[in-house]
């Protein structure tokens, strides 16, 4: 089971007060239970792009880091090797793996993840020699490695670890395990891998970055000030409440007592000291909770004179600082903002600003911060939010303050209304830390007393390893933020992170809420759980090792895991594939555990920052081309140009390529066609029925206009009228055989119009077709049933006689062949749209 180890060195262990780095080794142990195909190793190398390979008696395995990979053969793969007990393993120089199973070499394809017969030439060359192992051998003989730092580490044929530390002196060095190896490798970073019969170890060598400080009582960190001398004041709280003074050569002046004398020996100070500042004129005010405020006038030396003012609204203080007219404000937690006018005065009066009219109405008046900026604004860091006024020049109590807070439907606003700190750098853009929601930034162009205040975000989803800040420190354009078990440092120019954490410390730390100090020597003094640490600028710089980007695995729409892929510079997705998952790992071997990472596509304008997840998931992607890229952090969690660039080719479905959707718009475009066509094909049919409709209407109303004797005589038929009917039906393109049916229904027409008793079987027998096949006929030619066409021509000789005639209704009833006048009127005026009277007497 992998197991991490942080060794240090002898004399570390039995004291914190030697100001020279310390060398640290860190031993991580790899076996079977963290994916280690077999614990039995015959060799190990590291490729070109960092990853590292070890031959096993299971088969060849690939570790990345965090995850082993498992290549060996399988029935029907069409491997001839004879067995996975792999005895050897080589890498050529253009980084071809060959690995020996049993006494043959094998060539490993990292395309597919397939085994195939090495060639002659190159079986040649493994068996002439070592060429292209990176391991070597010590069974039975210590190793001596001199690490990037220059220390020098001896491991004994026992296993046992050492190192040279002063003057050569070697300084054992406890172990959890024995390191007994049979070989071992360096790689790239110059950590060292050993394989012995307790597994795999990597051991990492650096040296201790910070020191704790000499003679701090072991007692959380309250408060650290660096006063005008550039002497620095360091207080605890606790069991011990101390106030110690260090002169800015870093040595002990001494413990003030409550008495203002500063003596060697160890003594408490009376009460916890939160906050120290330094007046103009020299004097000191340091705030307690809950002592309340102490003034000190200096003495003689190292002596001042203390009076304490307990009499305050509240006496749980936070914070003081003074503005340009020389007034005390002090930040109370549970009293609000208390303003001193007389400070020098010997019973000083607070005003308790939380009274006037203008301080905001809150439910609590806990003060955490005050920050006066170069334009006399007030900014005070509330557990309600942020309070922001300016600062009268005559009576404060006319002062108004605006209360800023988190507000649930603007991006824009305060993080949370927790805020712990507030920093203004040189070139006054003005900083506030929060409890849970990060960094909050106001720009420098911003309007302070605006009713409303527009804050940037510095968080998780930006960046930012916590939205845990408790208070900020600032040099240069890096700005320092203290967090709960990490320091944190925010680029201000471009907006970058890196942390220092405990694998940076190589010790876990609790820090409190003390703002760290910086020292003229380049030292940083930080407050902990338990006292002080220092941290030099030079130790605090982060290695700027830029990790290759490996690819690890991919998934196609869950199709199955590939993880021969690393070679791979585009991604091919078929039509029936629309989903992704891309498994990565950047290779840094001194911590991978602490590398951080992002991705994006390329035309997307944010990162999106994935923490220590090592894999990005696509869903639903569309046809075309993308650009993934890929980038971390190394292990320090330093941003670094590591970008890997994979382009990703999604293939369209028929219907989504060019072609179809061409064969698409023409098939809309015939669908489209073949409806106005068939529209217009219906119009024209309908057109041309409504035609031959009047047409033999119209020739059966001329026959009805000729002079008959009465009622029952015969019409004539002389060559005039038969001119006249052949005119009337040239209008129509019928075909001969449809006019001489036509002539058929019109001659029967003619001869029944009267007859009430004609039907539709007699119309067929007269038209020598079938009763359906008659209705057929009459639908495609005139768009009407025989019965309707009948009485149809009825109407129309009914409405030549309502016109011509002085007959009643009735008997034009009858003699159109109606034997109901009222079913007469009733059909004349669905026809006509008039009844037969008033018809008549508007013709």
């Amino acid at each position: 089971m992998k197991d991490k180890v942080i060794i240090l060195s002898f004399v570390m262990l039995l004291s914190s007060l030697v100001a020279t780095a310390q060398p640290v080794c860190t031993i991580t142990r790899y076996g079977e239970d963290d994916g280690l195909s077999q614990w039995r190793i015959s060799q190990m190398l590291q490729d070109k792009d960092g990853m590292l390979w070890f031959s096993t008696w299971n088969g060849l395995d690939r570790f990345d880091g965090y995850e082993f990979v498992h290549f060996k053969s399988r029935p029907g793969d069409k491997v001839l090797m004879p067995t996975d007990r792999l005895r050897d393993m080589r890498m050529s120089e253009d980084g071809t793996i060959y690995v020996m199973a049993d006494t043959e070499w094998f060539r490993f394809n990292r395309q597919d993840g397939t085994f195939d017969k090495a060639d002659k030439s190159q079986v040649s060359v493994f068996n002439s020699g070592i060429t292209g192992r990176q391991a070597h051998g010590c069974i039975n003989r210590p190793i001596d490695y001199q690490d990037r730092n220059g220390v020098e580490w001896h491991i004994s044929e026992d296993g046992s670890l050492s190192y040279k530390g002063a003057d050569s002196v070697s300084v054992a060095v406890p172990t959890a395990y024995s390191l007994r190896s049979h070989f071992y490798m360096v790689d790239h970073q110059d950590n060292l891998w050993l394989f012995g019969d307790n597994g795999i170890f990597r051991l990492n060598f650096i040296l201790l970055p910070s020191q704790r400080l000499q003679d701090t009582p072991v007692a959380q960190g309250s408060c650290a000030y660096l006063d005008a001398k550039g002497n620095y004041w360091l207080t605890t709280r606790s069991e011990q409440s101390t106030v110690q003074l260090f002169d800015c050569h870093n040595t002990l002046l001494g413990y003030l007592n409550s008495s203002g004398h500063l003596q060697q020996s160890p003594v408490e100070f009376g009460f916890p000291i939160y906050c120290i500042r330094q007046m103009r004129d020299g004097t000191l005010w340091m705030g307690s909770k809950p002592g309340g405020l102490f003034r000190l006038r200096p003495m003689a030396d190292r002596q001042w004179h203390i009076d304490r003012f307990s009499d305050l609204p509240c006496t749980d203080v936070y914070d003081i600082v003074e503005d340009a007219r020389g007034r005390l404000w002090i930040a109370t937690m549970g009293g609000g903002i208390l303003v001193c006018e007389d400070k020098n005065a010997e019973n000083p009066h607070f005003i308790e600003l939380r009274t006037v009219p203008g301080y905001p109405k809150t439910q609590e008046s806990k003060v955490r911060r005050l920050h006066i900026t170069h334009e006399g604004i007030l900014l005070a860091a509330t557990t309600e939010g942020l309070m922001v006024g300016r600062i009268p020049k005559a009576d404060v109590r006319t002062m108004t303050l605006r209360l800023h807070q988190r507000e649930a439907n603007r991006a824009t606003s305060l993080s949370s209304n927790a805020t712990m700190d507030i920093l203004e750098t040189l070139n006054h853009r003005i900083f506030i830390a929060t409890e849970s929601g990060g960094i909050c930034e106001i720009g420098n162009d911003a309007d302070l007393l605006a009713s409303s205040l527009d804050f940037r975000h510095y968080n998780t989803s930006t960046g930012l390893n916590s939205d845990v800040t408790f208070s900020l420190a600032n040099i240069g354009n890096t700005l320092w933020i203290v967090g709960s078990n990490q320091l944190m440092r925010l680029n201000i120019d471009d907006g970058t992170f890196d942390f220092l954490d405990s694998h940076f410390f190589h010790e876990s730390f609790r820090f409190s809420e003390c703002r760290p100090i910086h020292l003229d020597d380049g030292r940083w003094i930080i407050g902990v759980s338990d006292g002080f640490i220092s941290l030099s600028d030079v130790a605090a710089r982060k290695s700027m090792y830029r990790p290759p980007i490996v690819l690890t695995a991919i998934d196609k729409q869950g199709k199955g895991i590939e993880y021969s892929v690393n070679h791979l510079e585009t991604i091919t997705l078929d039509s029936d594939e629309r989903s992704l998952i891309i498994h990565f790992a950047a290779i840094d071997t001194d911590n991978p555990d602490g590398i951080v990472y992002a991705f994006k596509m390329e035309e997307d304008p944010e990162w999106n920052y994935i923490g220590h997840s090592r894999s990005a998931s696509f869903a639903g992607l569309k046809p075309g081309t993308y650009h993934l890229l890929l980038r971390s952090t190394n292990a320090d969690g330093v941003w670094v140009d590591n970008i890997r660039t994979l382009e990703i080719i999604v293939k369209p479905t028929f219907f989504e390529a060019w072609y179809g959707q061409l064969l698409i718009l023409l098939g809309f475009i015939g669908i489209i066609g073949a409806v106005i066509y068939t529209y217009l094909y219906i119009r024209r049919i309908k057109r041309e029925q409504k035609e031959t409709l009047r047409a033999y209407l119209e020739l059966i109303g001329r026959s009805s206009q000729r002079p008959q004797s009465d009622a029952n005589e015969e019409l004539g038929n002389d060559k005039e009228d038969d001119g006249e009917a052949e005119s009337i039906i040239n209008n129509v393109h019928l075909s001969p055989d449809d006019e001489a049916f036509m002539s058929r229904i019109v001659a029967f027409v003619e001869q029944n119009i009267g007859d009430s008793d004609a039907s539709v079987n007699d119309m067929a027998e007269a038209a020598a077709v079938s009763r359906s096949g008659l209705n057929r006929k009459m639908k495609a030619l005139v768009g009407l049933t025989p019965a309707d066409f009948l009485r149809e021509a009825r109407i129309k000789r009914a409405c030549l006689l309502l016109r011509s005639s002085d007959r009643s209704v009735s008997d034009i009833a009858f003699a159109c062949g109606f034997g109901d006048p009222k079913y007469f009127t009733k059909c004349f005026r669905s026809s006509v749209g008039k009844a037969p009277t008033e018809y008549r007497s508007h013709s």
